[in-house]
């Protein structure tokens, strides 16, 4: 069944008893990788850290939010408050479950641990299949059918990251 969110703006306010609660890590040692990574949530954010290791064919960290089904092909822009160290991070549109299935991505820069709020137009995310990059243009209608919102470390560079998020919206 597809949700199409009931106003104009949607918020993932993230937080202890908010909207992070059933967000949960994925690391690459599901396929045999050695990166680690851990979440915790605060009153009024979401701390995302770990270690990426290149060894074994690793080299990524992911947080995942819940499946929700929902129809994003409304909204134009994302924003989000976030600060963020050692690594630069994507913000993903999933479709699909499987991991070999084409994603929607945008990254943004690591901050220095500063707070930093970003908007962004969804035409700037990019279509990915395995962390590759496909040449495609994105228009509203591939952000229709969403199965899930996630955030990925996975930059082929290995080494500590942090990351706080306050919020992410969409309008």
């Amino acid at each position: 069944m597809l949700i199409i969110p009931p106003d104009y703006n949607y918020t993932i306010d993230f937080g202890q008893n908010k909207n992070g609660e059933d967000w949960v890590v994925v690391v690459d040692g599901v396929m045999g990788g050695l990166s680690t990574s851990s979440s915790l949530l605060s009153e009024n954010t979401i701390h995302f850290k770990g270690n990426i290791s290149l060894e074994n064919n690793g080299g990524f960290a992911a947080l995942r939010g819940p499946k929700n089904n929902m129809d994003y092909s409304a909204y134009s822009n994302l924003e989000i408050r976030y600060r963020s160290k050692g690594q630069a991070f994507g913000i993903r549109f999933l479709k699909w479950d499987q991991f070999f299935m084409p994603y929607l991505k945008k990254t943004f820069d690591e901050t220095s641990w500063e707070w930093k709020t970003v908007n962004i137009s969804l035409n700037e995310f990019k279509e990915y299949i395995l962390n590759n990059e496909r040449d495609k243009k994105i228009d509203a209608n591939d952000f229709d059918d969403i199965s899930r919102l996630g955030i990925i470390v996975s930059n082929k560079k290995e080494g500590d990251f942090e990351l706080e998020i306050d919020y992410i919206k969409l309008n």
